[in-house]
C-alpha cells in the first residue's frame, strides 16, 4: 500500500512570505504604495532587472536571477514623481483560491479580464487585486494604497516585463 503523500508546505510558506504584508495593505516587503519611492525600491532590493517607461508611469521590475524570494517577478509601478503607485507580484509557486480566501476573506467583488476571461478577485478596502490563471491558481497579486483600490480593476494588472 503506498504511503500517503505529505501535505505540501509550498502554499503555507508562500503565504507566510508574501501575503501577511498584503493583508494589511500597507506595505509589501517594506515598500508602501502611495508613500515609498522608486529610489527606496532600488536601495532595498538593488538595481532592478529592467526599468521601463509606460505612459506616465515607470516600471521597475525584478525577475529571473534577481526575482525576489517567492516570486517569478515583481513590478513596482511608479508615478511621474517617483512614488510607487502599485506593486504587482507574480508568484513562483501555486496558490489556490481557498488559500487566498483564508487570508483575505471573501472578495468584495469578482470580475474577469475580457480579453482572456481571466478570473479576478477585488479587495478594494485592502488595496488588493488577485488574478487567477486558467487552472484557478493565483497568477499575480497586485496592490495599491487602499483609497486608490476602488479605481483599480482588471486593466490595472501589470504585464510581465520583457
Amino acid at each position: 500500500m503506498p504511503s500517503p503523500r505529505p501535505p505540501s508546505l509550498t502554499a503555507p510558506l508562500l503565504l507566510a512570505l508574501l501575503l501577511p504584508a498584503l493583508a494589511e495593505a500597507k506595505a509589501w516587503q517594506g515598500i508602501e504604495p502611495g508613500r515609498s519611492t522608486g529610489d527606496e525600491v532600488a536601495a532595498k532590493f538593488g538595481e532592478p532587472t529592467t526599468r521601463k517607461q509606460r505612459n506616465a508611469r515607470s516600471v521597475v521590475a525584478y525577475k529571473g536571477d534577481q526575482a525576489l524570494q517567492g516570486t517569478k517577478e515583481v513590478q513596482f509601478h511608479c508615478r511621474a514623481d517617483g512614488i510607487v503607485e502599485e506593486i504587482t507580484v507574480f508568484l513562483s509557486a501555486s496558490l489556490d483560491a481557498e488559500s487566498v480566501e483564508g487570508t483575505f476573506g471573501k472578495p468584495q467583488s469578482k470580475t474577469f479580464v475580457e480579453s482572456t476571461f481571466q478570473k479576478v478577485w477585488l479587495y478594494p478596502q485592502k488595496g488588493v487585486t488577485v488574478y487567477f490563471d486558467k487552472e484557478s491558481n493565483v497568477d499575480a497579486i497586485s496592490y495599491t494604497a487602499p483609497k486608490a483600490a476602488a479605481a483599480a480593476g482588471p486593466d490595472a494588472k501589470g504585464e510581465k516585463a520583457p
